[in-house]
């Protein structure tokens, strides 16, 4: 079988089982990669657990074109480079590769040692460690409409368009954002809620009382590094989770939300938000946008490289949890379903670009 199991056959003996910082319970290592093979690509079908993408991020506006030439392995990590290259009329071209569909977990703790590209007092690039439930692919709008950032299991406003339904709450249409004349939210609405109409496309599974359990593409960071203050200074932030979320970082447990922290709020009629329970795959990138940031385009310098040692996830030996498909939330034949909008970039909106609608609302419409 060579070297493409779950778990990289040159990670350390001392790293197949780690203590939990919560209650220093034993998590076994249930995936790893170390990236010590040399010259590795990451184009379609080379690679059993990864892929990188080839298209242009444009949800966040990045200034690059994603291309798998950017991503390589060398001197033991893996490497992906941000070069002042043009790529497809872009003036630049970074890396972005992930596990969607190949490899998830369900719970867990994921560990990863980074070296970040450029100074620690330029501000500008934008590399990142995160990750997002299969049944959205990042990169691909059509696929991620009404999907992400939800995490919601209840049948309510907090389904609906803007989070607001005939006019209200007053709340979350006076107390949010200026620029979007003071509405707390302007998502679409969520697409796989717990009020589907009965007989609509819903992935299930079903609860006891016959509703659909609310479905999405929730997004959970490792880091997301910049660089910020006064002097300019190195910025971090990491993560490992579930069922309550600790970021931790150099060992050391820094912050930690629990369930109550996601808890309902009233004033806007929002129910509780749980902690993700999808099926949650690995994306690594490296990218720049004003988005992000500010962009000190003077004093950057190109090629810049951000190198990652190891990818390790562990989890409770009790609770094993991985796959993209797992029974409680299946994902693999509602992807193969409506497979266009995970595999065709170009395909911005679900309703839109592609074409389809969202399912009835019983909350909004009759069924």
């Amino acid at each position: 079988m060579g070297n493409f199991g779950l778990i990289d056959l040159e990670t350390p003996k001392e790293a197949l089982i780690k203590k939990s910082m919560k209650d220093g319970s034993d998590m076994i290592l249930v995936f790893s990669d170390e990236f010590n093979e040399e010259g590795r690509t990451f184009y379609p079908g080379d690679d059993p657990y990864w892929e990188a993408e080839d298209l242009h991020y444009w949800a966040t506006n990045n200034l690059e074109w994603y291309d798998p030439e950017a991503i390589t392995t060398s001197g033991g990590a893996l490497v992906i480079t941000f070069s002042e290259k043009e790529t497809h009329d872009l003036g630049y071209q970074g890396g972005l590769m992930s596990s969607w569909n190949k490899f998830c977990f369900t719970g867990g703790y994921i560990e990863t040692a980074v070296q970040l590209p450029g100074r620690n007092n330029v501000v500008g690039m934008w590399p990142a460690v995160w990750t997002m439930g299969n049944l959205g692919r990042a990169g691909y709008g059509a696929s991620l409409e009404g999907m992400w950032p939800y995490t919601y299991d209840s049948c309510d406003v907090g389904t609906a368009p803007n989070q607001t339904f005939n006019g209200g709450p007053l709340p979350a249409l006076v107390d949010g954002d200026h620029a979007y004349g003071g509405a707390l939210s302007y998502l679409p609405g969520q697409r796989l809620s717990r009020c589907t109409c009965d007989g609509e496309s819903h992935p299930g599974p079903k609860h006891e009382d016959g509703t659909y359990v609310g479905r999405s593409a929730p997004e959970i960071d490792v880091l997301e590094a910049q660089v910020g203050g006064t002097p300019p200074t190195g910025e971090v932030s990491q993560s490992a989770q579930w069922a309550y979320i600790s970021w931790v970082s150099n060992g050391t447990m820094s912050w930690t939300l629990n369930a109550p922290g996601l808890g309902p709020d009233p004033s806007v009629e929002i129910s509780a938000r749980p902690v993700p329970q999808e099926p949650m795959y690995i994306i690594v990138n490296l990218g720049m946008s004003k988005n992000f940031g500010s962009i000190d385009f003077e004093h950057l310098t190109f090629p810049t490289s951000m190198r990652i040692d190891y990818i390790r996830v562990y989890q409770d030996m009790h609770r094993v949890n991985i796959g993209c498909d797992p029974t409680d939330f299946p994902t693999a034949d509602y992807i193969n379903t409506y497979i266009e909008a995970y595999t065709n970039p170009n395909l911005t909106t679900w309703r839109g670009d592609y074409g389809k609608p969202f399912p009835k609302n019983s909350f909004i419409e009759s069924c």
